[in-house]
Formats: structure tokens, sequence, C-alpha cells
């Protein structure tokens, strides 16, 4: 008799005992998730970025380039100005000064590296880490010889 109350003493125990423990489980959750706000963040764009491709002193052809980007929004209040047009002139920049850039086997091309290059770039600029993430959408080479002959290029007029 003794022996059952006491194995029903240590279930009971051990019932409170695992309700307190999940209890204050949830709890460190709850408080995790509120002391941790989420970032707030919004996509963006930018419009067709066209890099001359120059060698031996002449035009071979246009790298012609469209981006995604995050930008953090709580950062972008506080920054020095907006990564809209820096980021432009980053990529500009990165493509154009690249003459390792191979153009016929594009395949080669390490996009995660210019991307990260790129946000380091903008963020330096902007004094803040505004820019999160840099996405590629379009990146794509035209031959200067399959640009002319077109309406509204200089050797067609």
């Amino acid at each position: 008799m003794i022996r059952a109350i006491v194995i029903g003493l240590l279930a009971s125990a051990a019932t409170v005992t695992a309700e307190f423990g999940a209890r204050q489980l949830l709890n460190l959750r709850e408080e995790r998730a509120a002391a941790s706000p989420q970032r707030q963040t919004e996509a963006r764009k930018t419009h067709e970025i066209n890099v001359p491709r120059i060698k031996n002193g002449s035009v071979t052809g246009y790298a012609v380039m469209l981006l995604s980007y995050t930008v953090d929004l709580d950062a972008l209040r506080t920054a020095a100005m907006a990564p809209d047009s820096i980021l432009v002139d980053e990529a500009f920049r990165y493509v154009y000064n690249d003459d390792t850039i191979d153009f016929d086997h594009m395949d080669r091309f390490d996009f995660a590296r210019m991307g990260k290059a790129l946000i380091r770039a903008v963020n330096a600029r902007v004094k803040g880490d505004v820019l999160v993430d840099v996405g590629v959408q379009e990146f794509t080479y035209a031959p200067i010889s399959d640009t002319r002959g077109r309406p509204g290029t200089p050797a067609a007029e």
C-alpha cells in the first residue's frame, strides 16, 4: 500500500514538474521573440545598366545588367543618402573595371562575389548597413556587331 502511494506521489511530482518546465520554455520563447524584432526590409530593383566593354581603344560591346536589391528600412532612415543611385554607380564601376570577366563564358562569372562587393561598397558610401542583399535578375552581353544596323543606333542613321 505504501508502495502505491509513493509511486502515485512520484507520478504527480513528475507531471507537475513537466508542466512547470513546459511553461518556462514557452515564456522564454515569447521573451526571445519580443526581444529581437524582425528587420523591416523592402525589395527594389534598378533600371537597366549598360556598361561599355572597351578593348584596344574601341567599344567591343555592352554588358547589360538588371539588379534587384533589399534595403533595411530602419537603417535607410538614418543613412547619409539613399543607396539607389550609388548601387547603380558601384555596379557600373565593378563591371567596367573588371577585365577578368569573360563575356563569352558567363557561366564562370562569380555573381555572389560581385553581390558581396557591391553590398560592402554601397554600405561604406552611405555610412550604414542599408543594403542587405543584391541579386542579379539579368546579366547579358551584346557585342557591338549585334547592335549595329538597328534603328536608333548611330551607325544606322
